[in-house]
Protein backbone atom coordinates (compact mmCIF):
# COMPACT_ATOMS: atom_id res chain seq x y z
CA UNK A 1 0.00 0.00 0.00
CA UNK A 2 1.65 3.37 -1.18
CA UNK A 3 1.51 6.16 1.59
CA UNK A 4 1.00 9.88 1.50
CA UNK A 5 4.51 12.25 1.70
CA UNK A 6 4.35 14.80 3.35
CA UNK A 7 6.48 17.65 3.79
CA UNK A 8 8.16 18.15 7.50
CA UNK A 9 8.45 21.72 8.04
CA UNK A 10 5.08 23.63 6.57
CA UNK A 11 5.06 26.76 8.99
CA UNK A 12 5.85 29.40 5.93
CA UNK A 13 6.25 32.29 8.26
CA UNK A 14 5.76 33.03 12.09
CA UNK A 15 4.02 36.40 12.97
CA UNK A 16 7.20 38.77 15.46
CA UNK A 17 5.31 41.17 17.79
CA UNK A 18 7.28 42.45 20.57
CA UNK A 19 5.25 42.45 23.79
CA UNK A 20 2.47 40.13 22.91
CA UNK A 21 2.33 36.88 24.96
CA UNK A 22 0.14 33.91 24.20
CA UNK A 23 -1.36 33.76 27.78
CA UNK A 24 -2.70 37.26 28.35
CA UNK A 25 -2.63 39.19 24.34
CA UNK A 26 -5.52 39.83 22.34
CA UNK A 27 -5.05 37.09 19.16
CA UNK A 28 -7.02 40.01 16.84
CA UNK A 29 -3.80 42.17 17.77
CA UNK A 30 -1.54 39.80 16.67
CA UNK A 31 -3.35 39.29 13.53
CA UNK A 32 -3.73 43.27 12.92
CA UNK A 33 0.15 44.18 13.85
CA UNK A 34 2.24 41.06 13.60
CA UNK A 35 5.03 41.06 10.91
CA UNK A 36 5.05 37.97 8.68
CA UNK A 37 8.55 36.82 8.94
CA UNK A 38 10.06 33.66 6.67
CA UNK A 39 12.13 31.67 8.25
CA UNK A 40 15.09 32.90 6.38
CA UNK A 41 13.87 36.59 7.37
CA UNK A 42 14.47 35.91 10.74
CA UNK A 43 16.78 37.37 13.19
CA UNK A 44 18.34 36.58 16.44
CA UNK A 45 17.07 39.65 18.24
CA UNK A 46 13.03 37.90 17.20
CA UNK A 47 13.94 35.28 20.06
CA UNK A 48 10.69 34.95 22.13
CA UNK A 49 8.35 37.73 20.49
CA UNK A 50 7.66 34.84 17.30
CA UNK A 51 3.99 33.41 16.96
CA UNK A 52 2.58 30.87 15.39
CA UNK A 53 -0.45 32.51 12.93
CA UNK A 54 -2.76 29.90 13.51
CA UNK A 55 -2.81 28.91 17.15
CA UNK A 56 -0.98 31.70 18.29
CA UNK A 57 1.23 30.28 20.53
CA UNK A 58 5.46 30.66 20.65
CA UNK A 59 7.85 29.53 18.22
CA UNK A 60 11.14 28.95 17.76
CA UNK A 61 13.68 28.86 14.62
CA UNK A 62 15.63 26.09 14.41
CA UNK A 63 18.70 26.34 14.37
CA UNK A 64 18.42 30.04 15.95
CA UNK A 65 21.83 31.79 14.53
CA UNK A 66 22.41 30.59 11.21
CA UNK A 67 20.37 29.64 7.99
CA UNK A 68 20.96 25.90 8.06
CA UNK A 69 21.91 22.84 9.86
CA UNK A 70 24.99 20.78 9.23
CA UNK A 71 23.45 18.27 6.85
CA UNK A 72 22.59 21.71 4.50
CA UNK A 73 18.77 21.37 5.79
CA UNK A 74 17.00 25.00 5.37
CA UNK A 75 16.22 26.38 9.10
CA UNK A 76 12.43 26.17 9.91
CA UNK A 77 9.91 26.98 12.62
CA UNK A 78 9.05 24.66 15.23
CA UNK A 79 6.60 24.94 18.63
CA UNK A 80 7.39 24.32 21.70
CA UNK A 81 6.71 21.39 23.47
CA UNK A 82 4.87 23.78 26.61
CA UNK A 83 2.20 24.79 24.06
CA UNK A 84 1.77 20.75 22.70
CA UNK A 85 -1.90 21.23 24.56
CA UNK A 86 -2.91 23.61 21.91
CA UNK A 87 -4.20 22.64 18.85
CA UNK A 88 -2.64 22.91 15.75
CA UNK A 89 -2.26 21.66 12.52
CA UNK A 90 0.89 22.96 11.63
CA UNK A 91 2.62 21.16 14.32
CA UNK A 92 4.79 18.79 13.52
CA UNK A 93 4.77 16.19 16.22
CA UNK A 94 1.31 14.79 16.02
CA UNK A 95 -1.42 14.74 18.90
CA UNK A 96 -0.78 11.16 20.73
CA UNK A 97 -3.54 9.01 20.73
CA UNK A 98 -6.01 8.34 23.18
CA UNK A 99 -7.67 5.21 24.21
CA UNK A 100 -10.30 4.76 27.10
CA UNK A 101 -10.56 2.18 29.87
CA UNK A 102 -13.62 1.51 30.08
CA UNK A 103 -17.13 1.75 28.26
CA UNK A 104 -18.39 3.91 30.91
CA UNK A 105 -14.85 6.33 30.46
CA UNK A 106 -15.52 6.66 26.54
CA UNK A 107 -19.32 7.27 26.88
CA UNK A 108 -18.49 10.29 29.14
CA UNK A 109 -16.03 11.65 26.62
CA UNK A 110 -18.90 11.47 24.24
CA UNK A 111 -21.38 13.10 26.13
CA UNK A 112 -19.12 15.78 27.06
CA UNK A 113 -18.41 16.34 23.76
CA UNK A 114 -14.73 15.50 23.70
CA UNK A 115 -15.25 12.42 21.59
CA UNK A 116 -17.01 11.48 18.63
CA UNK A 117 -17.36 8.49 16.56
CA UNK A 118 -17.50 8.63 12.65
CA UNK A 119 -18.53 4.96 11.63
CA UNK A 120 -18.66 6.66 7.71
CA UNK A 121 -19.44 9.51 5.48
CA UNK A 122 -22.86 8.73 3.89
CA UNK A 123 -22.38 8.28 0.06
CA UNK A 124 -26.14 9.53 -0.54
CA UNK A 125 -28.78 12.21 0.19
CA UNK A 126 -31.17 11.40 3.28
CA UNK A 127 -34.73 12.45 3.22
CA UNK A 128 -34.50 15.16 5.21
CA UNK A 129 -37.17 17.01 7.61
CA UNK A 130 -38.67 20.33 6.03
CA UNK A 131 -37.79 23.66 6.86
CA UNK A 132 -36.34 26.83 5.56
CA UNK A 133 -33.18 26.81 3.64
CA UNK A 134 -29.92 27.92 5.19
CA UNK A 135 -26.08 27.27 5.48
CA UNK A 136 -26.42 24.55 7.45
CA UNK A 137 -29.88 23.23 6.80
CA UNK A 138 -29.27 19.55 6.81
CA UNK A 139 -27.73 19.39 10.07
CA UNK A 140 -30.13 17.11 11.13
CA UNK A 141 -28.28 14.40 9.51
CA UNK A 142 -25.92 14.68 12.31
CA UNK A 143 -27.77 12.64 15.19
CA UNK A 144 -26.85 12.91 18.56
CA UNK A 145 -28.25 9.53 19.09
CA UNK A 146 -26.83 8.24 16.08
CA UNK A 147 -26.53 4.42 15.66
CA UNK A 148 -24.01 2.33 17.62
CA UNK A 149 -20.91 1.19 16.14
CA UNK A 150 -18.15 -0.91 17.85
CA UNK A 151 -15.11 1.20 18.46
CA UNK A 152 -11.81 -0.37 19.28
CA UNK A 153 -10.39 2.40 21.51
CA UNK A 154 -10.24 0.28 24.41
CA UNK A 155 -6.87 0.19 26.38
CA UNK A 156 -7.27 -3.45 26.69
CA UNK A 157 -6.55 -5.63 23.75
CA UNK A 158 -9.42 -7.04 21.48
CA UNK A 159 -11.95 -5.49 23.35
CA UNK A 160 -14.95 -3.09 21.66
CA UNK A 161 -17.03 -0.12 22.87
CA UNK A 162 -20.95 0.35 21.38
CA UNK A 163 -20.03 3.81 20.32
CA UNK A 164 -22.85 6.24 19.11
CA UNK A 165 -21.44 7.63 15.84
CA UNK A 166 -23.28 10.95 15.47
CA UNK A 167 -21.42 12.85 12.91
CA UNK A 168 -22.06 11.63 8.91
CA UNK A 169 -20.68 14.40 7.26
CA UNK A 170 -17.42 16.35 6.64
CA UNK A 171 -20.04 19.22 6.95
CA UNK A 172 -20.34 18.22 10.57
CA UNK A 173 -17.24 18.70 11.20
CA UNK A 174 -16.88 21.84 9.30
CA UNK A 175 -19.92 23.50 11.43
CA UNK A 176 -18.02 24.85 14.83
CA UNK A 177 -14.60 24.16 13.32
CA UNK A 178 -12.59 26.16 15.91
CA UNK A 179 -14.71 24.02 18.63
CA UNK A 180 -14.21 20.89 16.79
CA UNK A 181 -10.19 20.77 16.73
CA UNK A 182 -9.78 20.14 20.50
CA UNK A 183 -11.82 17.49 19.93
CA UNK A 184 -10.65 13.60 19.81
CA UNK A 185 -12.06 11.74 16.35
CA UNK A 186 -12.32 7.88 15.27
CA UNK A 187 -12.79 7.85 11.89
CA UNK A 188 -13.23 4.24 10.20
CA UNK A 189 -10.82 1.51 11.26
CA UNK A 190 -8.87 3.67 14.07
CA UNK A 191 -8.02 1.76 16.62
CA UNK A 192 -7.32 4.72 19.07
CA UNK A 193 -9.06 8.80 19.54
CA UNK A 194 -7.12 11.49 17.85
CA UNK A 195 -7.60 15.46 17.81
CA UNK A 196 -8.93 16.55 14.82
CA UNK A 197 -5.27 18.79 14.35
CA UNK A 198 -3.78 15.86 14.07
CA UNK A 199 -5.82 14.24 11.89
CA UNK A 200 -6.41 16.93 9.31
CA UNK A 201 -3.72 16.53 5.91
CA UNK A 202 -2.54 19.29 3.63
CA UNK A 203 -3.36 18.39 -0.18
CA UNK A 204 0.04 21.08 -0.45
CA UNK A 205 2.14 18.75 1.22
CA UNK A 206 1.01 15.21 -0.49
CA UNK A 207 3.52 13.59 -3.12
CA UNK A 208 2.09 10.18 -3.85
CA UNK A 209 -1.26 7.88 -3.63
CA UNK A 210 -2.82 6.87 -0.44
CA UNK A 211 -4.72 3.20 0.01
CA UNK A 212 -6.11 4.21 3.54
CA UNK A 213 -8.76 7.63 3.33
CA UNK A 214 -8.09 10.41 5.27
CA UNK A 215 -9.00 13.99 6.21
CA UNK A 216 -7.65 16.07 3.25
CA UNK A 217 -7.84 19.76 2.89
CA UNK A 218 -6.57 22.45 0.47
CA UNK A 219 -7.09 25.54 -1.42
CA UNK A 220 -9.32 26.14 -4.57
CA UNK A 221 -7.68 26.86 -7.59
CA UNK A 222 -10.39 26.45 -10.10
CA UNK A 223 -13.60 24.46 -11.02
CA UNK A 224 -15.51 23.53 -13.80
CA UNK A 225 -17.49 20.81 -14.64
CA UNK A 226 -17.03 17.88 -17.12
CA UNK A 227 -19.90 17.14 -19.54
CA UNK A 228 -22.83 19.36 -20.59
CA UNK A 229 -23.27 20.82 -16.78
CA UNK A 230 -25.82 17.95 -15.53
CA UNK A 231 -26.15 16.71 -12.13
CA UNK A 232 -25.00 13.56 -12.61
CA UNK A 233 -21.82 14.83 -14.40
CA UNK A 234 -18.46 15.15 -12.91
CA UNK A 235 -17.31 18.58 -11.34
CA UNK A 236 -13.06 18.68 -11.59
CA UNK A 237 -12.22 20.82 -8.39
CA UNK A 238 -8.12 21.56 -8.94
CA UNK A 239 -6.69 22.11 -5.51
CA UNK A 240 -3.17 23.87 -4.89
CA UNK A 241 -0.92 20.68 -4.89
CA UNK A 242 2.94 20.12 -3.79
CA UNK A 243 5.19 21.50 -6.56
CA UNK A 244 5.94 17.62 -7.33
CA UNK A 245 3.09 16.71 -8.37
CA UNK A 246 1.41 18.27 -11.83
CA UNK A 247 -1.82 18.68 -10.50
CA UNK A 248 -4.79 17.52 -7.73
CA UNK A 249 -8.51 17.34 -8.71
CA UNK A 250 -11.30 16.36 -6.45
CA UNK A 251 -13.58 15.01 -8.24
CA UNK A 252 -17.28 15.17 -7.40
CA UNK A 253 -20.85 14.88 -8.65
CA UNK A 254 -22.03 18.41 -9.69
CA UNK A 255 -25.60 17.90 -8.37
CA UNK A 256 -24.72 17.24 -4.92
CA UNK A 257 -21.47 20.26 -5.58
CA UNK A 258 -24.07 22.82 -5.81
CA UNK A 259 -25.47 21.89 -2.81
CA UNK A 260 -22.09 22.49 -1.19
CA UNK A 261 -21.79 25.54 -2.51
CA UNK A 262 -18.71 24.45 -4.66
CA UNK A 263 -19.10 25.78 -8.30
CA UNK A 264 -16.59 27.90 -10.44
CA UNK A 265 -16.52 30.75 -8.57
CA UNK A 266 -14.92 28.96 -5.57
CA UNK A 267 -11.50 29.78 -6.08
CA UNK A 268 -9.66 30.43 -2.97
CA UNK A 269 -12.10 28.68 -0.79
CA UNK A 270 -10.79 25.86 1.62
CA UNK A 271 -11.97 23.20 0.84
CA UNK A 272 -12.73 19.73 3.06
CA UNK A 273 -12.68 16.17 2.05
CA UNK A 274 -12.36 12.09 3.37
CA UNK A 275 -11.47 9.89 0.78
CA UNK A 276 -8.58 8.29 -0.82
CA UNK A 277 -5.52 9.47 -3.07
CA UNK A 278 -5.68 8.06 -6.24
CA UNK A 279 -3.42 8.65 -9.88
CA UNK A 280 -5.39 10.79 -12.16
CA UNK A 281 -3.58 11.07 -15.19
CA UNK A 282 -0.42 12.80 -14.86
CA UNK A 283 -1.80 14.20 -11.29
CA UNK A 284 -3.86 12.54 -8.18
CA UNK A 285 -7.14 12.90 -7.31
CA UNK A 286 -9.74 12.21 -4.72
CA UNK A 287 -12.44 10.38 -6.26
CA UNK A 288 -15.92 9.00 -5.91
CA UNK A 289 -16.72 11.31 -3.05
CA UNK A 290 -20.32 11.10 -1.67
CA UNK A 291 -22.68 13.36 -0.22
CA UNK A 292 -21.03 13.46 3.11
CA UNK A 293 -17.75 13.24 2.01
CA UNK A 294 -16.55 16.92 1.62
CA UNK A 295 -17.67 20.83 2.17
CA UNK A 296 -16.35 24.00 1.71
CA UNK A 297 -14.72 25.47 5.13
CA UNK A 298 -16.77 28.48 6.47
CA UNK A 299 -14.08 31.61 5.59
CA UNK A 300 -14.69 32.36 9.15
CA UNK A 301 -12.94 29.58 10.08
CA UNK A 302 -9.83 29.76 7.13
CA UNK A 303 -7.35 31.27 10.06
CA UNK A 304 -7.28 28.19 11.89
CA UNK A 305 -5.58 26.71 8.76
CA UNK A 306 -2.73 29.67 8.31
CA UNK A 307 -4.40 29.64 4.51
Amino acid sequence: MATAKTASHKIKYALYLHGWTFEHGISTVLEANGKKVPPDEYEKTMQGHIFCATCKTNLNRVPHDKEHFSNKRDAHFRHLPRYEHVPCVHRTKRPEGKRYDTFEEASRAIDAGNLVVVQGFISEKPELPPGPAGEYDETAVENPDGPLSEVAISRHTGETFPLPSKVKTVRGICRGFDENLKKYYVFPGMTYAIRLDGLLHDIADVTDTDDSPKLYFGIIQGSFVAGKGYDHNVRMTRITCNPDVQDFTLKTLEGVSKERGLSDKSVGRIVLSYGRVTTSGMGLSIEDVGWGGFDLLPEKYNKFLML
